[in-house]
């Protein structure tokens, strides 16, 4: 099976890896979170290069990846180009899906929420010029620390969101995909993200296995987290078996 390691801040790229654990067969996944230096959205872009290039090579040593999955917008819009030029592996990003959003919407329509780092850096905006973005640099953090309990989120979306009235919301985080139900609580407009497109492209480098595989680890807060993050990725099949 080849190798392919998965990188966040925080809970944010789990939503990723359920999407490519469901819908990439033969691959060993590792999932990496960098609770040490959570959250990215507020580093710079010099800091993130040089953490992102820390992660590589200490995946590179505990884990011989084949393949590195930046499960993070801001991460990818800072560090990935500079990672390929550095490094003889493959690297998949995540870019917020506002190219499929602008060719469903007017692009006055659509609304993207980001961290700031991410609107700053992503070359898709630049391309697709939004008028509406939103910077809700809380918000994954608030997501981390209330990750069972994410209607406790709502009014601060309703206090950020609601007055906008988009038609669609580029979810420009993935730490965002966990809050799916809420922003329908609120909003009706329609929910893109990136998710599905990773795994397009990740399946390209599927090698015929039939199994997958996958563990968890943490920078900080190990005994805290992963069981946390173990259970938030098995929460559906955990319920349905109890």
């Amino acid at each position: 099976m080849k190798k392919v390691v998965v990188i966040d801040s925080g809970s944010g790229g789990l939503n990723v890896l359920k999407e490519l654990y469901k819908n990439c067969i033969g691959f060993d996944f590792l999932y990496l979170a960098d609770t040490a230096y959570a959250p990215y959205g507020n580093k710079t872009k010099r800091e993130l290069i040089h953490r992102a290039k820390f992660l590589v090579d200490f995946a590179d040593i505990i884990f011989s990846p084949d393949i590195f999955v930046f499960a993070c917008n801001t991460l990818t819009a800072t560090t990935i180009n500079e990672m390929r030029k550095k490094y003889n592996k493959v690297f998949i990003g995540c870019e917020p899906a506002i190219k499929p959003a602008c060719e469903e919407f007017q692009q006055e329509d659509v609304l993207v929420l980001a961290t700031k780092s991410t609107l700053r850096n992503s070359k898709l905006l630049k391309r697709y010029p939004l008028s509406q973005k939103k910077v809700i640099d809380r918000l994954p953090t608030m997501i981390d620390e209330n990750l069972f309990e994410l209607d406790k989120i709502v009014p601060y979306l309703k206090k950020n969101i609601e007055k906008i009235q988009p038609k669609a919301i580029v979810l420009g985080c993935t730490h965002f995909e966990a809050i799916k139900k809420q922003l329908k609580q609120i909003s009706s407009a329609k929910l893109f993200s990136s998710s599905y497109g990773i795994a397009k492209q990740l399946k390209k480098y599927a090698d015929g296995s039939l199994n997958n595989s996958c563990s968890f680890i943490t920078t900080a807060d190990c005994e805290l987290l992963l069981p946390k993050y173990f259970y938030y990725f098995f929460k559906n099949e955990y319920e349905r078996l109890n």
